[in-house]
Order: C-alpha cells, then structure tokens, then sequence
C-alpha cells in the first residue's frame, strides 16, 4: 500500500527555512556570546595591565628618587674623603699639649726660655740620603711665610730651645733631662756661653781662664740655645 504525503512542497521548504534560520540565530548567539565573554575578558586584562603599569610606572620614580638620592650622598662621601685625606696629610699626629707638658716638666726654675721653635723637616727618601738637607718648614715662631710652609704628610719635628740659665752647670742638666725624656732624641747644644746681665756690673779686668769672664758683684747668666728632635719616628740608617 502506497503511502500519500497530503503536505505541499512549499510547507517543506517553509519549515526547512525556518529550522536553518533558527540554527543562524542559535550560531550567532554562541558567537555573540563567546565575543562578550572575550571583551569581558581582554577588559579586565587591560584594567590588570593598566594597573601593573601605573605600579611600575610609581616603583620607577621611586627608583630615580632613590637614585638621585645615592647620587648626592655619593658626592657628599667623596667630599668628606677628599678633606678627610686632606687633613690627614696635614696631621703631623703630635700632642703639641703633651710636648709642652714634658718640656715645663724638664726645664727647671733656673731656665728661662727666650724662643721656642718646632721645626718640620719631611722625611728623605732612600735615593735622597746622600743630598743635601732641605729647608725645614716652619710651624712654631715663624716671622712670616706663605702657605707653601705649611706642613703636608709625616714629618719629623726638629726642636730649638733659645734661652737663658742662672749657672753654667744647669744647661748640661737640661741636656741630659731632654736625653733621658722619652719625648726626645738627638740632643745636642747648639752653642752656650756666659753672657752679661743687662743693666748688671761690668766686666772686672784681669785675665780670662777657660774662656770665662770674670765679673765684680753679680755673676752673668749663661746663654745657651738646644736642638733636638722629637722620639715620634726612628732612622734606620743610625
């Protein structure tokens, strides 16, 4: 028995129009959808982007800063190192306190000193032991100078001692104190002589023994002028 489709062909068609428009429709919303999901998306990455960025963009002017910061320590540190090295070839490291405490300690009531001078004389290099010594430079009692006198890096200090004693004999004393004194080395006596008391007696005549003079009344004092040097350094060539 033959079966009979009573439907026309248009019905067909019109159902199968519908059922392709309704797969488009379908397929549209799935790629409608999956572009809001990925807008949805690539939003917030670029929100999260933004947002490293700006974090980057604080952490690198905190970086300048501190760069910035670093590099005018740096400049302050390298200032102080210059003075600090400075002033570190200027230092002779001597106690000019304690030196003077020792010298009042050694030179008794019957000396009376008429010039101090403390002398610095720079160290001779090994090829420069045979030359010639060069002119000491002044710290102490100069008359006048310029600032190329002023002492730079280790020195040795040479010490005059100019004045005045009541007896002969006390100028040997001081020597042999200065010899004995840790403070010093190299003592020698540069000269001492028997001179007149300004204003005192006169010379009596009569004849010189020993180089002496003999005097009426009040008895001269003896003049004497002392050079060392300060035991802050020893010659290995003595």
């Amino acid at each position: 028995m033959k079966e009979l489709d009573f439907l026309p062909e248009w019905y067909k068609d019109d159902k199968r129009r519908q059922l392709h428009v309704r797969r488009q429709y379908v397929a549209l919303a799935a790629v409608f959808l999956g572009m809001m999901i990925f807008n949805v998306t690539e939003i917030h990455r670029a929100g999260k982007a933004a947002a490293k960025a700006a974090s980057l963009e604080n952490q690198r002017a905190g970086a300048e800063a501190v760069v910035h910061e670093f590099d005018e320590l740096t400049k302050q540190l390298n200032e102080v190192k210059t003075r600090a090295k400075l002033v570190e070839q200027m230092d002779s490291r001597v106690e000019v306190a304690a030196l003077l405490a020792e010298m009042s300690h050694l030179i008794g009531d019957s000396v009376v000193l008429r010039k101090l001078e403390v002398l610095a004389e720079p160290f001779r290099r090994p090829e420069e032991k045979g030359q010639a010594k060069g002119s000491a430079v002044r710290l102490a009692g100069r008359a006048g100078g310029s600032e190329k006198d002023l002492p730079l890096g280790r020195v040795k200090l040479r010490i005059v001692l100019t004045g005045v004693a009541a007896h002969p004999a006390d100028v040997p004393d001081l020597v042999c104190r200065l010899e004995a004194s840790p403070y010093f080395q190299r003592v020698q006596p540069s000269f001492y002589g028997t001179t007149r008391v300004p204003g005192g007696p006169r010379p009596a005549p009569g004849p010189q023994e020993g180089g002496a003079v003999k005097t009426q009344g009040v008895p001269g004092v003896t003049e004497f002028e002392i050079v060392c040097y300060l035991a802050n350094y020893k010659d290995l060539d003595e």
